[in-house]
């Protein structure tokens, strides 16, 4: 089981990137490559629940450990997922403390939380090591809860509180367009947005992440953010074949020799 490193996790910057084309063979790609974690993207991603355990498995094996980012705070999707041997779990749109302390709920075996217990599961490789995995997995299983509006900015700092929340990760896009100006993330007041989270992470000793941009990483490592994720397997093929096509364009319009 490829758990996050906690001692890097609050210490460290950790690479990161959302696989949201469903595909087992992107996932294995990425995860070989060395990122610290990948974001396995059941919310807006184009996989299907079916596709999910089949990226699980394209993981295995290496450094990578996978996040998967749910729909909503929902208790039998989150067992599914963290059943199928997930490390952690992005909720999205989580907006307070009290939905917060659920999303820890779900994702934390009893007295801590109410999520159902199983032996033979894909996580404790079909009982093989179930008790090593309900040992650990209180303490081990990532929640990460994702910032998305101004009004979930105003709360960070009582999220940031909830014991058994370590990411408090900025969605920039939804962040920005629930702010009026979507795309744009160099408005002042987002960026004081986003060193209010950071602020509410460093006061209660969690982890500030976010979806950063190329040109936006030094920016961003500089506010404080330590789980940060770039890109994504829809963004790297779209640019790569872009520059394939561009190349070929140029080699076909410098082509002056006579037509046979």
């Amino acid at each position: 089981m490829q758990w996050i490193d906690r001692g890097r996790l609050v210490s460290e910057v950790m690479a990161g990137t959302f696989l949201n084309l469903g595909s087992s063979a992107a996932v294995e790609i990425a995860a070989g490559l060395g990122f610290d974690w990948v974001l396995l993207d059941i919310e807006h991603g184009s996989g299907s629940w079916a596709d999910l355990r089949p990226q699980l498995l394209a993981v295995q094996g290496t450094a990578a450990a996978p996040v998967v980012r749910v729909r909503s705070l929902n208790a039998d999707d989150v067992k599914f997922v963290m059943d199928s041997g997930a490390a952690g779990v992005m909720f999205p749109y989580v907006a307070n403390a009290q939905e917060a302390a659920r999303a820890v709920s779900l994702m934390k075996y009893p007295p801590t939380g109410v999520r159902g217990v199983a032996q033979v599961i894909r996580a404790t490789d079909y009982g093989r090591h179930w008790q090593k995995y309900l040992a650990e997995a209180n303490e081990k299983s990532l929640v990460v809860v994702q910032i998305e509006t101004p009004d979930a900015v105003s709360h960070a700092e009582e999220m940031a509180a909830v014991p058994g929340v370590d990411v408090l990760f900025i969605g920039p896009m939804d962040l920005s367009v629930n702010m009026g100006h979507p795309g744009d993330f160099t408005q002042p007041s987002f960026l004081q947005h986003l060193q209010t989270v950071v602020n509410a992470c460093e006061k209660h000793g969690k982890t500030a992440g976010i979806l950063s941009r190329p040109e936006l990483v030094e920016q961003h490592k500089a506010l404080g953010f330590r789980f940060i994720a770039l890109g994504s397997d829809a963004s790297a093929i779209a640019q790569g074949m872009t520059q394939n096509l561009a190349a070929l364009r140029r080699s076909i319009a410098n082509d002056k020799s006579p037509a046979r």
